[in-house]
């Protein structure tokens, strides 16, 4: 009994600096970015710095149009957030509680597209939307938006399948269309899914950057282009590249994520598990 209690308390202590171990891996890159953003422009990149220079951020959204780029991350962000995220909980629905011939086939068709990489249907999506003149535009994130995303469909479709048929059935005697069903009784239900829904296509979005770069011109590239493609230089010398600069507005483009992801972390976790209940 005695060794039984010893082997489980080193196994814990072994769990436990494993786990510190891996959060100093994940960590010291983020260190390493946030002290090299304060360091002075003439010295020499290390862990800690001793002398902190916060004139990186303001250079870092002065020396280029951040605030312009910023705007179009927003624009196509809120696109695909509200309108994807909208769509994939309506289909979702479809999937769960709607009765239609073939339900099965089709959904197993849309989980295919998630095996797919995503380079392979770029081309012929930049032909498509280029001969209809929707290039140079944000209109094809609408058009994606409106399609939903597989993978957040079959969060929603596996969440809804959850709930108790009883209180669809009860709604309908009260006469509730389905329509009503859905946005009165589904939608309150399933807050846990769909912040989890908003995090990742607001993660998606923001990052992105083949979609824009294939579809966008300058005017309208996001901040996740505009912090590769520009260079963050005076213009008294343009050919000296301003490392901690560079630093700092990686971390003001990684900020709203972060917030975002904090912000909803609880209910993205109870999300997930609670959507791999029912298959």
């Amino acid at each position: 009994m005695a060794k039984s209690i010893a082997f489980r308390g080193i196994w814990r202590i072994a769990a436990y600096a494993w786990v510190w171990l891996c959060c100093l891996v994940f960590a010291v890159p983020a260190i390493w970015s946030f002290s090299n953003s304060l360091r002075k422009l003439d010295s020499i990149p290390k862990l800690f710095h001793s002398d902190f220079s916060w004139v990186n951020y303001h250079y870092a959204v002065t020396l280029i149009e951040f605030w312009r780029y910023l705007s179009n991350s927003m624009v196509i962000a809120v696109i695909s957030v509200t309108i994807g995220v909208f769509m994939s909980g309506v289909v979702g629905f479809a999937f769960a509680r709607l009765y239609a011939p073939g339900k099965s086939i089709l959904f197993m068709m849309i989980l295919s597209t998630m095996m797919l990489p995503g380079i392979v249907i770029e081309v012929p999506t930049y032909i498509l939307f280029s001969r209809v003149g929707l290039i140079n535009t944000f209109w094809p994130w609408v058009f994606w938006a409106l399609g939903g995303t597989p993978f957040v469909i079959f969060l929603f479709r596996q969440f809804f399948s959850t709930i108790p048929r009883e209180l669809e059935d009860a709604a309908r005697i009260d006469g509730c269309s389905t329509l009503r069903i859905f946005w009165s009784m589904f939608i309150p239900l399933s807050i846990p899914v769909t912040v989890t829904a908003i995090i990742l296509k607001f993660q998606w979005a923001w990052g992105d950057y083949m979609r824009p770069f294939m579809f966008l011109n300058d005017e309208l590239y996001p901040l996740a282009i505009a912090l590769i493609n520009k260079s963050y230089t005076f213009p008294s010398n343009p050919y000296e590249l301003l490392d901690p600069v560079v630093s700092a507005a990686s971390l003001l483009f990684s900020l709203p994520v972060l917030i975002l992801f904090f912000v909803g972390q609880r209910f993205m976790l109870e999300g997930i598990v609670s959507s791999g209940i029912k298959g």
